[in-house]
């Protein structure tokens, strides 16, 4: 890699634009740790400022060719691309929230069912026997902060607390859960 380093951005940009891993890896070693450092300033999450790091990069691979030096700096185009990631993410997570929010609504709605005696207990078993198969595919961790959080009745924070992880991880953790099972409940009712 040591030719790479006397290479300017721009001519790193042109041999990534033509396949050069080890330019894209001396690119790397050049702005990883801005690019790092925006997106963890930005989202105050260690771990998603690392994904979004890995995701500037392999959009930098892809995206190369269309670097344009009439509208600035390789640097200056490589921190827009971390910046236009970071605001994608953030929207993307407000989106998630929301719609894990209707799914607790409804996960809710399924538990409080099962508080109330009802006249049909053989359904009631079956919805049951349901929730249990679905959960039971779900990995370890996110079961675990499922049912921590709509069957025990702890919040996140707590969760995270209890559990010894960042908050971020189990909000991740749940919301993908939530997606799971939304797309298991779904399939099912469609069949």
């Amino acid at each position: 890699m040591g030719k790479y380093e006397s290479l300017g951005d721009e001519n790193l940009l042109t041999l990534i634009a033509h396949g050069d891993k080890d330019a894209l890896e001396c690119f790397y070693e050049r702005y990883a740790t801005s690019v790092f450092s925006l997106a963890r300033y930005m989202l105050r999450d260690e771990a998603i400022a690392e994904e979004i790091t890995q995701e500037v990069f392999l959009a930098l691979w892809q995206k190369a060719s269309t670097f344009n030096p009439q509208r600035g700096s390789p640097k200056g185009w490589l921190m827009s691309i971390a910046h236009h990631r970071v605001i994608d993410h953030v929207r993307s997570a407000k989106r998630a929230r929301d719609s894990t929010d209707r799914v607790a609504r409804d996960l809710f709605n399924l538990h409080s069912l099962y508080q109330v005696d009802t006249e049909d207990e053989a359904h009631r078993s079956m919805d049951r026997e349901e929730v249990v198969k679905a959960l039971q595919t779900l990995p370890e961790a996110q079961r675990k902060v499922v049912l921590m959080s709509y069957f025990e009745g702890y919040s996140q924070s707590e969760i995270a607390q209890m559990l010894d992880q960042p908050l971020g991880t189990v909000k991740t953790r749940l919301r993908l859960a939530i997606q799971k099972l939304r797309a298991i409940f779904n399939s099912s009712m469609v069949q």
